[in-house]
């Protein structure tokens, strides 16, 4: 097959983050096309970015018959319109996350999906950490037997003192689709779901606690959408979990999943947003009683960290980006693989609205302040 010819719409975290994970994978795909919402920004991104092709019509990027995969960029309200005329366009897609704006809509699009015979995959750079593929391996190995207790957590610190050019001011606006937990929440939940199984039922604490933002410029800013969330799980496996999260957590103490087991306990730990700069496993097992913490780091194999099948390090297009290269390159060689008739997206969109369903289940749990179940949704 020749390389698959992909369209990027995003001149911000689009082309930060998403072209150079593309372009990691330069055996198989080339990034062709770049789409913005006007003329001269477009004209001036695929001049900046070393892109072929501008585009000011994400329509017209999905009609065009030489791009294969459609990636969108910005809000989820847009992005649902911009998947969707990618779908109807015969082009198969990657997403963001947050997914969609509800589990209803996730759903529609993953049903035009499979009505277009297309595949998709959601931006959730978190499952392409290769540390989450070891944890993986060996959880279904039974490195540390059956799992009792699940802990996940992430906290920032982005909105408690915003800085200088920081773009993302825009998710604390309301009715955009955005929110700390949906946005944080739904990494969180597809690497549980992943590692640990479906989830049966949960139970969620949903908060705005900092009420403003106060900007560098001096502008203050109302904020609208919830910054911190806490949640109890229930897996269908029998295992107990527990998921915080916020972006108004001093001092950004960043991402973390311990998973106690039978035979041993299991910790990836990773400062600020989860890259392979940051991230470290750790392993323990039960082989001797003791009262003291055991857990030593261990190595992640270098076949966890090969996209096109060649072995990938952090690089200079990595400092504005969060380190995301590596983990996005591994969840869009997935999508590619796909296309080819070789496995399922990491994770696909049918996952991706499955977890969108959890978050709605989260705040219909906040909201009527029981368990909510959610053994249904699990494909």
């Amino acid at each position: 097959m020749s390389k698959l010819r992909v369209g990027i719409v995003s001149a911000n975290w689009g082309a930060l983050a998403h072209l150079p994970a593309w372009r990691t994978l330069s055996d198989s795909v080339e990034v062709t096309a770049i789409c913005t919402s006007r003329q001269e920004t477009a004209e001036k991104a695929a001049a900046d970015f070393g892109v072929a092709r501008p585009f000011w019509s994400y329509e017209a990027m999905a009609n065009d018959p030489d791009i294969d995969i459609i990636d969108a960029g910005t809000n989820p309200v847009l992005r649902e319109k911009i998947v969707t005329a990618a779908l109807n366009g015969g082009k198969h897609a990657v997403n963001q996350i947050p997914f969609a704006t509800s589990g209803e809509a996730a759903l529609r699009l993953d049903a035009l999906r499979v009505a277009k015979g297309l595949q998709g995959a959601a931006a959730a750079s978190v499952m392409g950490l290769p540390h989450i593929g070891l944890m993986k391996e060996m959880i279904d190995g039974g490195d540390i037997g059956e799992v009792f207790q699940v802990h996940c957590s992430w906290q920032m610190s982005f909105f408690l003192q915003i800085q200088p050019g920081f773009p993302y001011t825009w998710f604390g606006k309301s009715g955009l689709g955005v929110s700390v937990t949906r946005n944080n929440g739904s990494h969180m939940l597809h690497a549980l779901r992943h590692l640990f199984g479906p989830i049966n039922s949960v139970s969620a604490q949903i908060k705005t606690q900092l009420k403003e933002w106060h900007l560098p410029d001096g502008e203050v800013q109302k904020a609208e959408t919830d910054d911190t969330g806490h949640a109890l799980l229930n897996f269908a496996s029998g295992a107990m979990g527990m998921l915080s999260t916020s972006w108004t957590a001093a001092d950004s103490p960043g991402f973390s999943i311990e998973a106690f087991g039978t035979k041993g306990r299991l910790k990836l730990s990773s400062l600020a947003y989860p890259s392979i700069a940051s991230a470290k496993l750790y392993a323990s097992r039960n082989e001797t009683p003791h009262h003291v913490p055991q857990g030593a780091e261990i190595d992640v194999p270098e076949r966890f960290f090969l996209a096109d099948g060649r072995p990938v390090a952090l690089g200079q297009e990595d400092l504005f980006n969060g380190g995301q290269r590596v983990s996005l390159a591994r969840v869009f060689e997935s999508l590619v693989k796909s296309i080819k008739g070789q496995g399922e997206p990491l994770p696909g969109f049918a996952r991706a609205a499955e977890v969108q369903a959890l978050v709605d289940a989260l705040y219909e749990s906040d909201r009527t302040k029981a368990w909510v179940d959610t053994a249904h949704l699990a494909g």
